[in-house]
């Protein structure tokens, strides 16, 4: 039976979405393992991205993101030009004043992604570098970005059952949508070990004219260096920036 349309466009993103920052290289094989595609199946999906430049083969036999998703990710990085260029002033600011990472993320389409980062300054750091994406419901900048929006859209936007990368990762609806509520009303999210164990962050929304959130502003650290007292001065200070660059997008 041939494939319907929108199963082979689930599956040729499913192969793109294997590829990360650590992983750059993927073998046929493992395509088939972690997809449960067939061997003929994976080969075809492959060659339409092969075909059209969203994968190369390298020497090894293994698959690397080709030339086309290269010349995309150019295409996005301007795309996002006015929000970096509001927001780097007040993120040098930040690193100055903390000597953390400090990062910019927003929402695309259902996965949260950096756009920019300052690296922090300590030899034990944590670091979420430039176009690293992650998942919607883990994380202080995902839930500040999911929380500001309309609640109505979270059933659409989250994929239950949720991965539970951590034990702090909280992945039921009803502890999280309670959880995001609360963010809201805050005015911040804070994320403890929810990613990688023993990271601690705290993120603040950046909202545009239209008072919709356009991107999520972050200092992440080791937990031993961000405890409470800590928290409550970064807090502070995210928040001022980030009313900084709301007034410079307005």
């Amino acid at each position: 039976m041939d494939l319907q349309p929108v199963s082979t466009v689930d599956k040729v993103l499913d192969i793109l979405m294997l590829f990360s920052s650590e992983r750059t290289q993927i073998s046929m094989t493992e395509i088939q393992d972690e997809l449960s595609l067939s061997q003929s199946t994976a080969y075809r999906y492959i060659r339409i991205l092969v075909d059209r430049g969203f994968l190369e083969r390298v020497d090894s036999g293994n698959y690397r993101l080709g030339a086309t998703l290269i010349a995309l990710s150019r295409a996005a990085h301007h795309s996002d030009r006015n929000l970096r260029l509001a927001a780097l002033p007040s993120m040098k600011r930040i690193a100055e004043e903390t000597r953390e990472s400090v990062s910019l993320m927003r929402l695309v389409n259902r996965r949260v992604v950096c756009i920019e980062s300052l690296e922090g300054q300590y030899a034990l750091r944590v670091t979420i570098e430039y176009g690293r994406t992650q998942h919607l419901h883990s994380g202080a900048s995902s839930k500040v970005l999911l929380a500001f929006t309309n609640d109505s859209q979270w059933d659409n936007l989250l994929d239950f059952p949720l991965k539970k990368l951590t034990e702090n990762t909280i992945t039921e609806s009803g502890p999280l949508y309670k959880h995001l509520k609360e963010i809201r009303r805050a005015g911040y999210a804070v994320s403890d070990g929810e990613i990688d164990v023993g990271a601690r962050a705290v993120a603040v929304p950046i909202m545009n004219r239209h008072d919709q959130v356009a991107a999520a502003l972050s200092i992440e650290a080791p937990a031993s260096r961000m405890d409470d007292t800590v928290l409550d001065g970064y807090i502070a200070l995210l928040q001022d920036e980030a009313q900084v660059i709301c007034d410079l997008l307005k």
